[in-house]
């Protein structure tokens, strides 16, 4: 009975060593994927993912599937309130926040910032 109370209290206490274990860690990668919609139709499979290093983000965006976008439609992404017009995918580092938006450039119109 004694042995079975040690082996119990063990037990426990590795459980409870590997969940502070698991508190601790870093956040894993996250991950997020939606359908964008152009400001003169179509859409454009889009993914982005982002992994807290301890200050800021390093991630990447890339296209998830088939664009039914107008070809004169373009991809922007804010950095930090910054502004760039982007390529289709990519990688960032050292970023607190980051969105996408599609553009037209016919008429000048953009989507929400997503």
């Amino acid at each position: 009975m004694l042995l079975n109370a040690a082996k119990k209290i063990g037990i426990a206490i590795v459980v409870a060593a590997g969940v502070s274990l698991l508190a601790a860690s870093p956040a894993s990668a996250a991950q997020q994927c939606a359908d964008l919609r152009g400001p003169e139709g179509g859409t454009l499979p889009l993914c982005k993912s982002w992994n807290w290093d301890g200050n800021d983000h390093d991630g990447k965006w890339w296209t998830n599937g088939p664009s039914s976008l107008p070809s004169h439609t373009y991809l922007q992404r804010r950095e930090d309130g910054v502004v760039k017009n982007s390529a289709y995918s990519g990688s960032y580092n050292d970023v607190s926040k980051i969105s996408f938006r599609l553009c037209d450039s016919v008429t000048g119109r953009c989507s929400g910032w997503w």
